[in-house]
């Protein structure tokens, strides 16, 4: 680990096999917490080429236990460390485009920069998270949705993120984290908080083969998903290919709103928000903002033509009830040990694989 410390110190960009014996490293345990803290901050600081970004998401994915799933599979995610502590706005989407025919998979993750991550919502709202692959495969057979928390799935993740905690700062890892789903989904609406990092994060997805990817920063103020309260920049992943555009709540109907709006707070505080816009007894801006990301995984998983009918279709949903009962079916106290499954068991099949082996 030295050598590559001096190397990164020296602002000298890793080749894509130094990358694999650092996370292979990291993973192992070869290196000391110290070491691997020193690295997570120098690698940030140096900052990373669009290659070396994609070497490190191609050997993270190679420590994956993946969750291989016989349909179109979207998920939502956001890099986190936007400093916003709005609601959880991934999470909540990913609900609303479930109820909407999206099948997902969606990767969550203990709070590292935030005030509540997705894992501790789901926990707020009593919604199993998925540890095992029988747990995965479960949820994902009777609800067409399942929460996998990353270091569960993940043997890099395992290591790495309880030393980013201890940190509790931003590094390139919250850039990276939403790349290794254990999944791999089709197609993915993937929350930057940086605009810088948007181009390198749709390159690697390219490069990892992703079909679909909307990839979007929130402009201002700074926002790890498409934003109520300022244009959003776009990267789209489609065809193979790149394409750049912005878009703005008005294109969707909406008036911009500030971002205090929209503001969250713990996991109890965040649990009860969305449970209140899923009720329609919430009908602002926090409302508007999660149609208008579960409308782009809508759109994502092909469900409509573009965002703004996947936001239709999203708003309908919510206010006629049945996102309020997809959330019941989802929650713990609610759930019968003899439900069937909803649809589609015959065709889907989960199977475990460890893609080192």
């Amino acid at each position: 680990m030295k050598n590559y410390l001096n190397k990164i110190i020296a602002k000298e960009d890793l080749s894509f096999e130094e990358i694999q014996e650092i996370v292979k490293g990291i993973t192992k345990k070869e290196f000391s917490e110290a070491q691997i803290g020193a690295f997570l901050v120098a690698i940030t600081q140096k900052g990373v080429t669009k290659e070396e970004f994609f070497a490190f998401a191609a050997a993270m994915r190679e420590f994956s236990t993946r969750v291989i799933v016989d349909k179109y599979i979207v998920d939502s995610c956001g890099t986190g460390a936007d400093l916003s502590n709005t609601i959880n706005i991934s999470t909540a989407s990913a609900i609303v485009a479930n109820t909407c025919g999206a099948n997902v998979v969606k990767q969550t993750n203990s709070s590292i920069t935030s005030s509540c991550g997705s894992s501790d919502l789901l926990k707020a709202l009593d919604i199993r998270i998925a540890r095992i692959i029988h747990d995965a495969a479960s949820q994902f057979n009777r609800h067409n949705i399942t929460f996998v928390h990353s270091p569960y799935f993940n043997e890099f993740a395992a290591v790495n993120n309880p030393i980013r905690q201890q940190l509790g700062i931003k590094t390139i890892f919250n850039y990276l984290g939403p790349l290794i789903n254990p999944a791999f989904p089709n197609a993915q609406l993937l929350g930057v908080s940086s605009l810088e990092m948007c181009e390198k994060i749709a390159y690697a997805l390219q490069k990892l083969g992703t079909d679909r990817a909307l990839v979007v920063n929130g402009l201002n103020p700074n926002l790890d998903e498409i934003s109520i309260s300022s244009e959003t920049a776009v990267y789209e992943l489609k065809n193979g290919e790149i394409l750049q555009s912005k878009i703005s709540p008005e294109d969707f109907g909406f008036k911009k709103a500030d971002i205090a709006e929209i503001k969250g707070g713990n996991s109890a505080h965040n649990a009860k928000i969305i449970e209140g816009i899923f009720k329609g007894e919430i009908t602002d801006a926090k409302l508007n903002v999660i149609a208008m990301n579960a409308g782009a995984m809508i759109y994502l998983a092909g469900i409509k033509p573009d965002i703004f009918e996947g936001v239709q279709l999203a708003l309908e949903a919510i206010k006629s009830g049945a996102v309020y009962e997809k959330l019941r079916e989802l929650q713990n106290k609610f759930l019968h040990p003899n439900t069937p499954p909803q649809g589609g068991r015959e065709n889907t099949e989960i199977l475990t694989k460890n893609i080192r082996n």
